[in-house]
């Protein structure tokens, strides 16, 4: 797809056409200001086509975009279980004892 004067709607900045595309990035040119955003994230809530439509080749970025993301989380999450079973604590992932209620409740009535 050549992105190259592509007219486009942003919810915020109005019409305007894509200056240039170099790898995750797209330039706009709006009216009064050029903008740069990740590409395709911004189409996904932010901008369409003029016509309020996004073209296939976009959706099936998005799409490509998602996936990966997904693909990610999954790896990620994957390693965090790993090393769980090996005992390795992992910031933020930390397991917490659930305390007995009749523990706590007897231990604050305690102090009355």
């Amino acid at each position: 797809m050549l992105f190259d004067n592509l007219a486009v709607m942003h919810k915020s900045f109005g019409a305007g056409h894509v200056v240039s595309k170099n790898g995750k990035y797209i330039t706009v040119k709006f009216d009064k200001v050029q903008k740069v955003f990740v590409y395709p994230d911004v189409f996904e809530n932010y901008m369409t086509l003029t016509d309020g439509t996004l073209s296939p080749e976009i959706l099936a970025d998005i799409e490509a975009e998602r996936t990966e993301r997904e693909r990610i989380r999954a790896e990620k999450e994957e390693e965090n279980l790993r090393a769980m079973t090996k005992g390795i604590v992992i910031p933020g992932k930390e397991i917490l004892p659930e305390a007995d209620e009749d523990e706590e409740h007897k231990s604050s009535q305690e102090e009355f």
